[in-house]
């Protein structure tokens, strides 16, 4: 589980898939922030085989070190 109001991702390696998860809040779409999949400075290593499908919004994604902070 990861921790309250800090970002989670996932990856489909089948034809489809059925995605659920609980949210603490309502959505606040002014409040949202994508980061982008493949930062270096993350370091995550997606089992891929050539090149993710990804939505408009998570193509856009920022960086991590380039991301607001909320403190």
């Amino acid at each position: 589980m990861g921790a309250k109001g800090f970002a989670h991702g996932f990856l489909t390696l089948s034809e489809s898939a059925v995605f659920v998860y609980k949210c603490t809040e309502r959505y606040s779409p002014e409040h949202e922030r994508t980061l982008i999949w493949n930062d270096p400075d993350l370091g995550i290593q997606w089992p891929l085989d050539g090149s993710p499908l990804l939505s408009a919004k998570d193509a856009r994604g920022l960086r991590f070190r380039e991301s607001e902070v909320f403190l």
